[in-house]
């Protein structure tokens, strides 16, 4: 899917698209799971510093937030990956998130985040795998 944003994706059929100051939110008919895409702007941040600063941000703000994992993104070292859990309303429960920052082609940080609730994760890993396998920044 070619976003107005500036980017191709992948999310599932039916999922239904939301612009936000936090980017642009792919989001299942029932808002249980969701993708999310958006620029990282700060320059100086390596894809590592951004989601270990992601992690600091969502502790402080985020109610039952665990960080699962944070480091270099697995199968691509170039890029931070961050795996934590928080409790959602919208999830009915527990929600797992993954996010990656990466330096795309166009030379941009993007990070591309996908969450669901936590007993789904192994469907929330495909979907990520799709988003990230699909992504492409567009310059538009």
């Amino acid at each position: 899917m070619r976003d107005a944003k500036g980017f191709t994706v992948a999310v599932p059929a039916g999922w239904l698209r939301e612009e936000a100051a936090a980017g642009v939110f792919y989001r299942s008919p029932d808002r249980t799971a969701l993708v999310q895409i958006f620029q990282v702007s700060e320059p100086e941040l390596t894809p590592l510093a951004a989601v270990q600063g992601a992690s600091t941000y969502l502790r402080a703000q985020t109610t039952g937030y665990e960080e699962i994992r944070v480091g270099p993104a697995q199968g691509a070292p170039e890029g931070g990956e961050l795996v934590y859990e928080y409790d959602s309303a919208e999830s009915h429960g527990r929600r797992r998130g993954v996010e990656r920052v990466f330096v795309a082609e166009d030379g941009k940080k993007w990070a591309v985040l996908t969450a669901g609730p936590a007993p789904e994760w192994t469907l929330t890993q495909s979907h990520h795998k799709a988003a990230l396998a699909a992504f492409r920044p567009t310059g538009g």
